[in-house]
């Protein structure tokens, strides 16, 4: 006969014998998934023209007796720990936890507020592509994740681009963190939601004013229809000592001897077996939970504890070669900075140098033509004195001739002048270009000492960066026989919590009045009271069972 099981990971399709019972099915599905922790999940069919789900997995009923169930069956989780922290052991455990989980927040079978919602998404990027990376994680690439129900999309008026940006500034404070971390950090925060872990049924109460009735890890819960996040009245399983029903008349009798047997009415037989078959689950993993582990379980825990210390350590060497590479990365790039630096400083260098040689090389030519102007101003200078001394000797000659040789001696003047004031010019010239040379010779000798300096420090801060690495290396080595057990779960940090605030402002800012729903005015009544889940069932369950049942009754 052929048998179809969905479930959150997979779809089977599997021939069994019409003889087959639905919990041989149901250990079946289980084997395939590798799954251990069998007492959290059930196999459960919907009927036609019903809503209520049918639990099959403990069922000892055959394929051939429930044909319609045996071609749509579904492997779903059945019990919910109170802590799954400490309670779920195998990542294939978490895994369909998590997924599950996943799917009804992103329909809103689970309702979840937006800023929550956001939060959870951060997570969910995380498990799905593990550390942001910016190369490959554009805007374009996040939009098209599914990654918040559609009705906290339809609620804000936030385009793409901001909700991108809110949910990768809280993915990326997340880095460094594994997948199945990542799906725990998520299901710790998916198990504070009111309607998280809980199944409801119509119930009528004696008055048969119409409530419903919340089959949780914690006890039995009712509530108002208008209102499935608070209950009303609560009784925990440590106070029901026995659950019976006959038809539709549902009968619980509390611990206390004092408190009266009390009845609700269920819609259908079918309905008080189904509330039955939960609350006898549940109650049967309240009491386990408060006993020591089976040798079973121990030992399971015993192998999960070992499977994540071995991919902890892992995770610890990987972390290490990560921050080696990088600061090997960080190293090499600020020593290309150096060389840069150095490059530039040489070639700055190099244009000095050039610029040196070519004012020594002026300073050359120039003393060059200083010494044939000196030499010229000698020969001026001997001829001067030759047409003086002649000048002298020639008193008696005529007056014309006298009268030349002046004229003849006073533009020798002129131009041994002329000479001087070149030769006291190109002088001047040539200490300006010996200042200039000397103010070269001080900057590369200042360069020099700038690179000596700069090469020691460079040394230094190698032969620092080796000693801290040794340092390191002495801390990372693990002592034989040292404790490794996994430190706890830290919770979000205050950089993420401060990036939630800033989206929660976004989100207030962007609200869509007229597209809010009774869940959400509920929350947010809640919210401005100060309570949540775990408050709301403290205040309820105070006073005794009698009073309760009063409180129960008088609905």
């Amino acid at each position: 006969m052929k048998v179809i099981v969905k479930s959150v990971l997979a779809e089977t399709e599997l021939e069994a014998p019409p003889k087959s019972l639905f919990r041989d099915i149901f250990l079946m599905i289980c084997r395939s998934l590798g799954l251990q922790e069998t007492w959290f999940f059930g196999l459960c069919y919907r009927p036609r023209q019903s809503t209520d789900l049918v639990w099959l997995d403990t069922s000892k009923k055959a394929l051939k007796d429930l044909p319609e169930a045996a071609r749509d069956l579904n492997f779903r989780i059945k019990y919910y720990p109170e802590d799954v922290a400490s309670e779920l052991i195998e990542n294939i455990t978490i895994q369909v936890f998590y997924t599950e989980v996943k799917a009804a927040i992103l329909s809103s079978e689970i309702f979840c507020p937006a800023d929550t919602a956001a939060l959870l998404a951060s997570y969910s990027l995380q498990v799905k592509f593990g550390d942001y990376d910016d190369q490959k994680h554009d805007e374009e690439f996040v939009v098209k994740q599914t990654l918040l129900p559609k009705r906290v999309i339809k609620q804000h008026d936030l385009d793409a681009m901001t909700w991108t940006e809110s949910l990768t500034s809280m993915w990326k404070k997340l880095a460094g963190m594994d997948s199945e971390d990542a799906m725990l950090e998520y299901l710790k925060l998916a198990q504070n939601l009111d309607m998280y872990g809980v199944f409801y049924f119509d119930i009528l109460n004696k008055k048969r004013t119409k409530l419903l009735l919340g089959v949780n890890a914690l006890g039995l819960d009712i509530f108002v229809p208008e209102d499935q996040l608070n209950p009303q009245v609560s009784f925990p399983w440590s106070e029901i000592k026995h659950l019976t029903f006959r038809d539709t008349k549902f009968i619980i009798k509390p611990v206390d001897k004092k408190a009266p047997t009390f009845t609700f009415f269920t819609t259908s037989g079918k309905s008080s077996k189904q509330i039955l078959n939960l609350g006898v689950g549940n109650h049967q993993l309240y009491v386990r939970r408060r006993k020591p582990d089976t040798p079973e379980v121990a030992k399971m825990r015993e192998k999960a504890n070992a499977v994540r210390e071995l991919r902890e350590n892992h995770k610890d060497k990987l972390n290490i070669e990560r921050t080696a590479r990088e600061e090997a990365l960080r190293r090499e790039m600020e020593y290309q900075k150096q060389l840069k630096k150095m490059q530039d400083e040489l070639e700055q260098s190099r244009k000095t140098l050039v610029e040196a040689n070519q004012i020594i090389r002026q300073l050359q030519d120039q003393l060059h033509e200083l010494q044939e102007a000196k030499q010229e101003l000698e020969i001026e200078q001997r001829e001067l004195k030759s047409m003086i001394e002649r000048l002298q000797e020639a008193k008696n000659m005529e007056a014309e001739e006298k009268s030349k040789l002046e004229w003849e001696i006073m533009e020798k003047q002129k131009m041994v002048q002329k000479i001087q004031d070149e030769v006291a010019a190109k002088d001047e010239e040539t200490k300006r270009l010996q200042e200039q040379i000397e103010l070269a010779r001080r900057k590369e000798e200042e360069y020099r000492i700038q690179q000596q300096k700069a090469e020691e420090e460079r040394l230094l801060e190698k032969a620092r960066l080796e000693e801290e690495a040794k340092r390191r290396a002495e801390l990372e080595a693990v002592p034989d026989n040292a404790n490794t057990e996994l430190p706890e779960v830290v919770k979000v940090n205050e950089n993420l919590q401060e990036q939630l605030k800033s989206l929660q402002s976004k989100l207030e800012e962007s609200f869509k009045k007229e597209e809010e729903t009774s869940f959400d005015k509920i929350h947010r009544i809640n919210v401005m009271e100060g309570r949540d889940k775990y408050k709301t069932l403290a205040d309820i369950r105070r006073g005794n069972t009698v009073r309760r049942i009063e409180m129960f009754e008088n609905m």
